[in-house]
């Protein structure tokens, strides 16, 4: 039986997402005044604290739902509403190639947030709640077999190089315009590129690897980017009142392929950076071992 203060403690956490994007929206259209931020950022805490309620409610077998929809919700709206309204390309390509003219908009202030100083709260919670492309993979009807290879996971850094070193071989090597012929022109197609090429090889990747992260695992040069901040996270899975019986299977149901026993059965929270806080691990556990 969780104390008292515990249950109460659960009962107002679906509410904490929707206040912090209420706050985050009205301060971002106060300094910067750009009306989308009231709705982009309150969207997505509504969007995660509907996740986090379904999670609550739902019967056992269905929890895993919350988050899917929640991810789901959050789609169009970074996906589709900011790049629309503002032609903008927040992809990292993109930011990287706005970042080498000094002209530092709404895409960079999205990394900002998701992607950098966000992180040292939720870790790679972006990856698990908010990410447009794992939106679309967590509903593939595809069922998880075995651990990739860590070697493979390797593969994320070829890429990571090779979308740092294409915007800076156009702007240094190829004196490409970026103000005259990118910001606000082609911008956008480089969005919408950008983002058939990720779906283009993350789905058939889900499908070989009988994974749905794999792509996460293996070409994503986004999760990169986030693991350094998510070292100092302050949100972490740990180790709940009840104590773990290390039968496993919280590592097991992982979607990023993490020994989370190891940690919970020391007594410890899971500091690792591959962890996305999708929360399959607390609902999976018999024991009620992890929070």
């Amino acid at each position: 039986m969780l104390p008292y203060n515990m249950i109460m403690k659960k009962e107002y956490l679906k509410y904490i997402p929707l206040i912090i994007g209420i706050v985050i929206g009205l301060t971002l259209f106060i300094t910067i005044d750009w009306w989308g931020f009231l709705i982009l950022f309150p969207w997505i805490g509504l969007s995660i604290s509907a996740g986090i309620y379904l999670r609550q409610i739902l019967p056992q077998n269905k929890k895993t739902l919350g988050r899917r929809i929640s991810i789901l919700l959050i789609l169009p709206a970074l996906l589709i509403f900011v790049p629309l309204a503002n032609r903008e390309n927040f992809q990292l390509e993109g930011v990287i190639l706005i970042v080498l003219v000094g002209y530092f908009s709404k895409g960079f202030i999205h990394y900002a947030v998701a992607k950098l100083f966000g992180p040292l709260i939720w870790g790679r919670g972006f990856c698990g709640w908010a990410c447009w492309t794992a939106a679309i993979l967590d509903w593939l009807p595809v069922r998880k077999r075995g651990i990739i290879s860590p070697k493979l996971w390797n593969l994320r850094y070829l890429v990571l190089f090779i979308t740092i070193a294409l915007p800076l071989y156009l702007v240094h090597v190829l004196s490409y315009d970026v103000r005259g012929d990118y910001i606000g022109k082609t911008e956008l197609g480089w969005m919408i590129g950008g983002n058939i090429v990720y779906y283009l090889l993350a789905i058939p990747l889900a499908y070989w690897f009988k994974d749905r992260r794999a792509f996460c695992k293996i070409v994503c040069p986004v999760s990169l980017v986030m693991k350094v901040p998510s070292r100092y996270a302050t949100i972490r899975k740990k180790p709940s009142e009840n104590e773990c019986t290390e039968c496993g299977i919280c590592s097991q149901v992982c979607l990023m392929d993490i020994d989370i026993m190891s940690f919970i059965s020391q007594g410890k929270s899971v500091a690792c950076t591959e962890c996305i806080l999708c929360g399959i691990c607390v609902i999976r556990c018999p024991a009620g071992a992890i929070r």
